[in-house]
């Protein structure tokens, strides 16, 4: 082998260490960047816990998503965090509206008008309406956790033999976290 071919062996060589070198970096700072992601998260998720308690409407309202706050809503008597769908219920999704609020008549009506959002009473409820209301309540029992409970609910409670079921569904693995085939019909 000749000095030339040597030289540009034992470059080639060096090439691929540093480039193995570089790609092995890059992938570290990666995994820690992406474990010092994950600690701040669950310590944002562990401080949002200490927020869990029983409130009232106007307590709620300063759950919004805005200004770092966690994203909170009622449905009839129970407050979920929908904090982890933030793109839906932020102050910018399409159910924004809703975040820090009773959406009882909102989501029973299936509006996203200031006024239903504002009025949260169900009392002039259909029975399509109150199943719609219902199924929503359902699907977020599946789906957020229970922040607690609103003290100054207008529209009932729900029952406490719901949450019990959901307890056990979640426990056998069944799903549904996602509205059953149409709203205000049945399972």
């Amino acid at each position: 082998m000749d000095w030339v071919t040597c030289t540009l062996l034992t470059i080639a060589f060096i090439l691929i260490i540093r480039s193995w070198y570089h790609s092995y970096l890059a992938e570290k700072e990666e995994e820690r960047r992406v474990r010092a992601e994950e600690r701040r998260e669950k310590l944002k998720s562990a401080n949002r816990k200490k927020m869990y308690k029983d409130m009232t409407t106007k307590e709620l309202r300063k759950f919004n998503g805005e200004n770092d706050m966690p994203i909170f809503l009622a449905a009839r008597d129970i407050i979920f965090d929908v904090t982890t769908n933030a793109d839906s219920y932020g102050p910018d999704g399409g159910y924004g509206i809703f975040a820090g609020r009773d959406a009882s008549r909102g989501l029973g009506k299936m509006s996203l008008e200031e006024e239903d959002v504002e009025e949260c009473h169900i009392k002039d409820f259909s029975t399509y309406e109150i199943e719609t209301l219902d199924q929503w309540i359902r699907m977020f029992l599946h789906k957020y956790k229970i922040v607690g409970r609103l003290l100054d609910a207008q529209n009932g409670k729900v029952p406490e033999a719901w949450i019990e079921e959901t307890k056990r569904e979640k426990e056998q693995g069944v799903d549904r976290s996602m509205l059953p085939g149409g709203l205000g019909g049945t399972d």
